[in-house]
């Protein structure tokens, strides 16, 4: 959901991995602001991945087909009010995965879960809790977030946002820490978001605390609110590493203004990525 792990060795496909994650609609976004992901009335949405792994014979190397069908695909359901309640991942027509998702209000605290229910790892009933902290203009100023497991029956805490500051009713600025086991939190980042004229995102910057290392994420909205660009300057002052190309999204939308179709422009043609059923009440 967020931009959370610093493993230098994962972090190109981490960071990308977690951009589209933040856009999602399994994903419950918190100190980073909510964008829009659909309009009307929603019941359900299916949706298949494109781009596949084959491995042509046990002697050669993976290659990847990008357009493809992957055989993943990703089932969400929603309740009377169009906000998300389960979602069923499965590979091949095969189910790997359910989540359901649950939500309620103590004191000037909003508590979303994210729960499994059913795997093939036996986790079912571990979940994921954001602790979302709310003051009296209703804005997020802290996130506690938490992990449950359901064998050991133990819950911990293992990262926390915190030092929101808004500016102009948007947020321009908070802190992330990531917790030990022994409940210690690193020194953290700092991250700082930018707007244009519109008031929509355009630039966010995480700057490592301790290292003062500073990783860019640029990117922009269409007019319905999907992401359709973006790019990443990795580790700034690093010539290792440097920016990372940029890339270009497009959508075909329905009558609803929803995306159907995703692509993105590879050697001047455009990709499939991904298809999407939705069915509205």
């Amino acid at each position: 959901m967020d931009l959370r792990y610093l493993n230098l060795a994962y972090f190109m496909r981490i960071l990308i991995t977690s951009l589209f994650l933040l856009f999602s609609v399994g994903s419950f976004g918190q100190l980073f602001p909510k964008l829009p992901e659909f309009r009307g009335n929603i019941e359900k949405v299916t949706e298949k991945r494109y781009g596949k792994e084959q491995i042509p014979t046990k002697k050669d190397s993976s290659v990847f087909k990008p357009g493809k069908y992957s055989g993943w695909k990703y089932t969400f359901l929603f309740d009377e009010d169009s906000k998300l309640k389960s979602r069923e991942n499965s590979f091949r027509n095969k189910v790997l995965t359910e989540y359901t998702y649950q939500r309620n209000k103590i004191g000037d605290r909003n508590i979303e879960h994210e729960i499994i229910e059913r795997d093939n790892e036996g986790h079912a009933g571990d979940f994921v809790e954001y602790e979302n902290f709310i003051d009296l203009d209703g804005r997020i100023t802290k996130v506690n977030y938490w992990v449950g497991n359901h064998q050991k029956q133990t819950r911990e805490l293992f990262m926390i946002e915190m030092n929101a500051v808004y500016k102009e009713g948007k947020l321009i600025s908070f802190t992330r820490h990531n917790v030990n086991s022994a409940g210690v939190m690193d020194t953290g980042e700092r991250c700082e978001l930018f707007y244009d004229s519109a008031n929509r995102i355009v630039r966010i910057e995480r700057k490592d605390i301790e290292s003062d290392l500073k990783t860019e994420l640029s990117y922009s909205l269409n007019p319905n609110g999907f992401l359709d660009h973006y790019s990443i300057d990795l580790l700034v002052g690093l010539p290792v590493y440097g920016k990372n190309p940029t890339q270009d999204i497009y959508y075909k939308c329905d009558s609803h203004g929803n995306w159907v179709k995703k692509y993105t422009l590879a050697d001047q043609k455009m990709i499939i990525e991904a298809k999407r059923k939705i069915q509205y009440k």
